[in-house]
C-alpha cells in the first residue's frame, strides 16, 4: 500500500492493496476520508451490511468536534461560505441542538440528536450519497464501470458491480435513497481487521494533510481531528509559578475580566486565545481566571479592545516579578519555578528570545506581546471563533 506511508500489510487471497491505497487520491472534498473512516469504525461494531444513512450518521459523529469545537473547514470555501455538505449538516445540527449537547457529547447523544433532526438533515444526507459511495470505488473499476458513473447511471452501476468477480472492497445493494446498503467483501473485512491500526493511521495521515491544506495557518491540525484528552494540557507548572508569586509578594491573584481577587487554591488558567485554536499552553497566552467565568468564556475570544490592555498589564506584572525584583531570595525561588515551567509553557522562539528576557521595559514588553499575539487572535476570529459576551 502506497500514498505517503510505508505500510506492512498482512493479507491473503491476492487482494489488490494498491487499488485500495488509491481510493483517497484526487480529493477535492473531505467526504472520502470520513466515509471510509465511518465504514472502518462500523466494521468493528457489526458484520451486517451498512445503510448509507448509518454511515453518514457515523460521519457526522466523526467530524463533529473538528467542526464545532475547532472550527476547521472540511472543504473549499466559496465567497466565505462553506460548500461542504457534511460541514453544513453538522452546523445545522449544532444550531438546533447546541444547548442540549455538552461541549464534548458522547456518540450516543449525538446519534439521538441526529435522529431528532432527520428532516432538517435529509437534504445534506442525500447530497452526500450522490457521489462518495461510488467514487471511493474508482480505482477498482474498468472503463465500463467508470462510464456508468460519468453518466449518473447508478442503477446500471449497481447491477454492473454485482456481477464483478474481482475482490471489490464493497458492493452496493440497491435500495431506496438512504436505505441503499454496502456489503463489504469478506476477504477485505479480514484484511482490514487484521491490520486495523495501520489502515486507520493511514487514513488519518491523509485526512490531516487534506485539512491542513484547507485550513492554512491553523496550528496543530493533528490534534484537532478528535476530542482533546484532558491529559494533553500542561498547566501544572504554570499554576505553580503564579501561586509562588502570591506566596512571595503577599498580593492575591486577580481576574483581569471581572477585576476580582482570586483564591490561590481555587482558580483556573485561561487561554486568552482559545486552546482549541492555538493548540498549546504557552505562558504568554495564559492568565488567572475565576472558574465559573472560565466556563462561561469556554471556547470564545475575549474582546481585544476591551481586555488586551489589562491582559498585557498582568503579563508584565508576572514578568517584573521574574526579572526585576530586588529581593534576591524571591528571584531565586521564582526563577526556579520559571525554569520548570519553560519546558511545557515556553516553546515559542519569539517568547523565549525576545519576551521573557531581562531588561524589557513595560512598553517593549507590551509591544512584543501584541505584535505576536494579535495575528493569532485575528486568525482565530477569521476561522469562525465567536466573541465572548461578558
Amino acid at each position: 500500500m502506497e500514498s505517503g506511508l510505508s505500510l506492512e500489510i498482512i493479507y491473503q487471497n491476492n487482494l489488490d492493496t494498491g487499488k485500495f491505497a488509491k481510493m483517497l487520491d484526487n480529493t477535492s472534498q473531505s467526504y472520502k476520508f470520513y466515509w471510509l473512516e465511518a465504514i472502518l469504525s462500523l466494521m468493528f461494531e457489526t458484520e451486517e451490511d451498512l445503510t448509507f444513512d448509518r454511515i453518514i450518521d457515523e460521519m457526522i459523529c466523526g467530524a463533529w468536534h473538528t467542526v464545532t469545537h475547532y472550527h476547521l473547514r472540511l472543504g473549499p470555501t466559496i465567497n466565505g461560505s462553506s460548500e461542504n455538505f457534511l460541514e453544513h449538516a453538522i452546523n445545522v445540527l449544532n444550531i438546533q441542538e447546541g444547548k442540549n449537547l455538552a461541549q464534548n457529547p458522547t456518540k450516543e447523544k449525538l446519534l439521538l440528536a441526529i435522529k431528532r433532526n432527520e428532516e432538517l438533515l435529509k437534504r445534506d444526507k442525500y447530497r452526500l450519497t450522490d457521489y462518495v459511495p461510488y467514487k471511493l470505488l474508482y480505482p477498482f473499476l474498468d472503463e465500463e464501470g467508470l462510464e456508468y458513473l460519468r453518466n449518473d447511471q447508478r442503477g446500471r452501476f449497481i447491477e454492473y458491480i454485482d456481477k464483478l468477480t474481482d475482490n471489490l472492497f464493497y458492493k452496493i445493494i440497491a435500495g431506496r435513497g438512504l436505505q441503499k446498503k454496502i456489503h463489504i467483501d469478506a476477504n477485505w473485512r479480514k484484511l482490514i481487521l487484521d491490520n486495523y491500526s495501520v489502515i486507520t493511521s493511514w487514513v488519518k495521515y491523509h485526512k490531516i494533510q487534506f485539512l491542513q491544506d484547507r485550513n492554512p495557518g491553523v496550528p496543530g491540525i493533528v490534534y484537532k481531528i478528535s476530542p482533546e484528552s484532558d491529559d494533553v494540557r500542561k498547566l501544572e507548572k504554570a499554576r505553580d509559578l503564579w501561586k509562588a508569586i502570591v506566596e512571595i509578594t503577599g498580593q492575591p491573584l486577580r481576574d483581569i475580566y471581572a477585576g476580582e481577587e482570586l483564591s490561590i487554591e481555587n482558580f483556573d488558567l485561561d487561554h486568552f486565545v482559545p486552546r482549541s485554536y492555538i493548540a498549546n499552553d504557552e505562558l504568554w497566552n495564559l492568565t488567572p481566571m475565576k472558574k465559573d467565568l472560565n466556563r462561561s468564556k469556554n471556547n470564545k475570544l475575549p474582546s481585544w479592545d476591551k481586555f488586551f490592555g489589562e491582559f498585557a498589564r498582568y503579563q508584565y506584572y508576572l514578568y517584573s516579578q521574574l526579572f526585576m525584583s530586588k529581593n534576591r531570595r524571591a528571584t531565586i525561588v521564582l526563577q526556579d519555578k520559571f525554569e520548570r515551567c519553560k519546558r511545557y509553557n515556553l516553546n515559542a522562539i519569539w517568547a523565549a528570545e525576545c519576551l521573557y528576557i531581562p531588561n524589557n521595559n513595560r512598553e517593549q514588553f507590551v509591544n512584543i506581546l501584541e505584535h505576536n499575539l494579535k495575528p493569532v487572535y485575528d486568525a482565530a476570529k477569521l476561522q469562525g471563533y465567536d466573541l465572548w459576551r461578558i
